[in-house]
């Protein structure tokens, strides 16, 4: 009735397969970097992996993968989103970047410690409240949310003593 998997012929592993199948994932899913792209086709060719380097570094010359490009737009989205430069960092790790390309994108965020500050604040206020935290748990919850979203000790200190009137 069904045919079973065990009859099917098993596919021939080529080079412009594995280089078909990239230009599919990224064609189909958006950007990938380079590691997160071998990751997968390792997966999936991992019968035969002669060639996942040779299409990958193909896909890189013709500018189709390009991880300076990718994680550039992948910081100036993270940072629209109120988040600080160490989550920053952490999420483009996670991704697969390189330390090198990580930190010239951290490097081009035109932010000053005011500017993390206002954000610091701006997540402040939604969660917690315009009023200074006095209460040590809360104070404590507070300072664990804002570093866990990316920020500094110091300025996650600041943004939780700060008081409205001091504007």
């Amino acid at each position: 009735m069904y045919k079973k998997k065990q009859d099917a012929k098993p596919q021939v592993i080529t080079y412009d397969r594995v280089k078909s199948y990239m230009q599919w994932m990224i064609e189909r899913y958006g950007d990938y970097s380079a590691k997160a792209l071998m990751q997968k086709a390792n997966v999936l060719f991992k019968d035969d992996t002669q060639y996942n380097e040779q299409a990958l570094d193909y896909l890189i010359e013709r500018d189709i993968v390009n991880d300076l490009r990718y994680a550039q737009r992948l910081t100036t989205g993270l940072t629209e989103k109120n988040i600080g430069a160490n989550k920053i960092k952490e999420k483009l790790y996670a991704k697969g970047f390189s330390s090198q390309t990580i930190n010239e994108c951290v490097s081009t965020i035109a932010t000053t410690d005011e500017d993390y500050f206002d954000k610091a604040l701006t997540l402040k206020i939604r969660k917690f409240g315009e009023e200074p935290i006095e209460e040590l748990k809360l104070k404590q919850k507070a300072l664990r949310h804002l570093i866990s979203k990316g920020f500094s000790y110091s300025i996650a200190n600041q943004a939780v003593s700060h008081a409205s009137d001091e504007d």
